[in-house]
């Protein structure tokens, strides 16, 4: 808006009938002998006289076809039932416009008449259009938020949540304004270490839009922060204007981090809280929602932990009920008495061999006591080199006794777990073997004498069971060890 004051409907002035006493020399008389007026001449006189007499006017019409040519200069008109009045805007004036001029739309232009000499034509040049009965600034929100909830920038399925404990925070806002204060406050009370940068900019004005913008691309590109906050105090809608501008808001919704926006008041929503992923309704609330209190973590500590505690204990249980189920089983049903039986006899051989161990010195020394008074009673020292070798031969004997008698026990304790081992169900059944049961039957099968096409079957592998149904039964004659002919039946 220009800082000239328009005239008013009432100021207007009307055209006396004085004004046009000049009217012999402005459109003549007639007749011959008087001088005559060229076309530029009395062109430049009528657009004086539209200065003098209309030096600006309020016009209320409702807007024709808008175009805007390569120039920039934008050509309509504003009409009524009555009338139509053909109108210009130079661009210049375009471009300070706060909202897009769409055909129909019911405007307050202000003015002045102009009749153009190359064409001929009387246009009405604007240089102020405001919608009639809405502000601009209402209007272009609107229009904005219109054009971009289409494209899918306010989408709720866009929104991400917010980290839980930031380590580094983001600041978007004036460095003066109480925004910075309110924000700073919160976050000293509930997390006096919290890292904040902050990032001042212009909050109102021309060049805000730019600086906030640009504030959280560099954010965003640098991913200097876990969360940004963009902020402001209250304000009039001119003072949030800026919050409002498409530049913002788009580089609000395309930040790779995490947003809040905290503009104006609870009542005040801007185009930059509709893009942002937490709308918060004051700067001091948009930190509390950045970080929580600590008890509020512990909390959610131990809630974690009894919850851990509880699916520990629940699986626990079915792991105890998996365990008896198989110990019901038919298939492990005589396991138990062959493990305690082999376990009896891995036992015995185990105290044989400890007992063989610990008698063999006895053992030796009696032996060696033996030959040495053998060895005392020979006759003549002649002989004592030849008793002494036969001693040494009869200790190597027993050292080599001894460890044959450790090797086969070893032996017989090594082919006793062999055996236990080999009776091991599940290792049967991890070589690709299986064990099959007719329906819930808890004995296993061997014969399939007595089953029939259709029946149920349960199959127990090494991993888990499968459920089957009988197709058809073969029976083998086993013959010298051999398969002999197969016998089917259907």
């Amino acid at each position: 808006m220009s800082a000239r004051r328009p005239p008013s409907w009432s100021s207007f002035r009307k055209v006396k009938a004085s004004s046009f006493a000049e009217s012999g020399s402005l459109f003549g008389e007639g007749g011959a002998g008087r001088e005559a007026l060229t076309v530029s001449a009395f062109v430049a006189r009528l657009n004086a006289a539209f200065r003098s007499s209309f030096p600006g006017s309020w016009v209320k019409g409702e807007a024709g076809e808008w175009r805007v040519w390569s120039s920039g200069h934008a050509y309509f008109s504003l009409k009524d039932d009555a009338a139509t009045l053909p109108a210009v805007m130079w661009a210049d004036d375009v471009r300070r416009l706060k909202f897009r001029v769409e055909a129909g739309m019911e405007l307050l232009a202000f003015g002045r008449p102009n009749f153009y000499p190359p064409s001929g034509k009387l246009s009405f040049v604007v240089s102020q259009l405001e919608p009639a009965g809405v502000g601009a600034l209402q209007v272009a929100f609107e229009q904005l938020k219109a054009k971009l909830q289409a494209e899918g920038l306010f989408a709720v399925e866009r929104k991400r949540p917010l980290p839980l404990l930031p380590a580094r925070i983001g600041l978007v806002t004036s460095r003066h304004g109480a925004a910075v204060r309110d924000v700073l406050k919160v976050l000293s009370l509930r997390f006096p270490n919290a890292h904040v940068t902050i990032y001042p900019v212009a909050v109102q004005g021309a060049g805000a839009p730019a600086e906030i913008a640009r504030a959280v691309r560099s954010f965003s590109d640098r991913l200097a922060a876990d969360v940004v906050i963009v902020a402001r105090g209250g304000g009039s809608k001119e003072d949030l204007a800026a919050f409002n501008d498409e530049e913002v808001v788009r580089a609000v919704a395309a930040s790779s981090i995490p947003t809040i926006s905290a503009v104006g008041h609870e009542v005040d929503v801007t185009l930059t809280d509709l893009a942002a992923d937490v709308r918060a309704a004051t700067p001091s609330q948009a930190a509390e929602l950045v970080v929580g209190r600590r008890e509020e973590l512990e909390r959610l500590f131990v809630t974690a932990e009894r919850r851990l505690q509880t699916g520990i204990r629940t699986r626990l249980g079915e792991a105890g009920a998996e365990l008896s189920s198989l110990a019901a089983s038919g298939a492990f049903a005589g396991f138990p008495a062959v493990l305690a039986r082999r376990r009896l006899e891995a036992d015995g051989a185990a105290r044989r061999l400890t007992s063989a161990v610990r008698q063999l010195p006895a053992v030796l020394g009696e032996r060696l006591g033996h030959f040495e008074g053998r060895l005392l009673g020979w006759p003549g020292r002649a002989a004592l080199g030849f008793r002494r070798e036969s001693a040494f031969r009869e200790e190597r004997h027993l050292v080599d006794r001894m460890r044959e008698v450790t090797t086969r026990a070893g032996e017989r304790l090594g082919l006793a777990a062999g055996r236990l081992s080999a009776l091991d169900p599940l290792k049967i059944l991890s070589r690709g073997y299986a064990v099959a049961y007719k329906g819930s039957d808890p004995v296993p099968l061997t014969d399939p004498a007595g089953l029939a096409p259709g029946d149920p079957l349960r199959v127990r592998l090494a991993h888990g069971e499968v459920d089957a149904t009988i197709v058809a039964t073969r029976n083998f004659e086993y013959e010298g060890g051999r398969r002999g002919d197969e016998t089917e039946e259907p």
